[in-house]
């Protein structure tokens, strides 16, 4: 299971509930996990807290905007200002991406 799937079976919630209880317990970043009936395991072909964590920032950053499609209007807005490569546009589209691979581009 990758952090995309466990977010689109898990949702938003349980993700940050996972990345807490690893925080808590100071799993190394580059620890691979997986999640098998509620319970996560360490695994060679998972996740890692930072995907996981990116993917969660994504999901807040896009509902920060009001969702997918304000969030790409802001990118339309910065490119038109020549700021289509500053750190601000790059994390944005990147969020974008992370969000419509979960929720495929239509949820709110």
């Amino acid at each position: 299971m990758n952090a995309i799937q466990f977010l689109k079976e898990q949702g938003v919630e349980k993700a940050r509930e996972l990345l807490a209880r690893l925080h808590k317990l100071g799993c190394p970043d580059d620890m691979q996990i997986t999640v098998i009936n509620g319970m996560w395991h360490r695994t060679t072909n998972g996740f890692t807290y930072p995907d996981l964590k990116r993917l969660v920032e994504s999901v807040d950053l896009v509902k920060s905007y009001g969702g997918v499609i304000n969030a790409q209007h802001e990118i339309k807005y910065l490119d038109l200002d020549w700021d289509y490569d500053s750190p601000r546009v790059v994390r944005l589209k990147q969020a974008i991406a992370d969000y419509e691979s979960i929720y495929g581009g239509e949820h709110v």
